[in-house]
């Protein structure tokens, strides 16, 4: 998946909305898997690289 420099401004915009009409747990909730998955990654990082044969 390729990532863009500029996100759309209409998705940052929805974005925005979703998260201004969230509620405070499930705010809680995306914080919590955002590190997990943060925490995740580093350790992903960690492990040696399997090479295609």
């Amino acid at each position: 998946m390729m990532m863009r420099d500029h996100p759309r401004r209409e998705t940052l915009a929805e974005v925005q909305r979703l998260l201004a009409r969230a509620r405070p747990e499930q705010l809680r909730r995306l914080l919590d898997d955002i590190a997990a998955a943060e925490k995740f990654d580093e350790r992903a990082e960690d492990t040696p690289k399997r090479r295609m044969a």
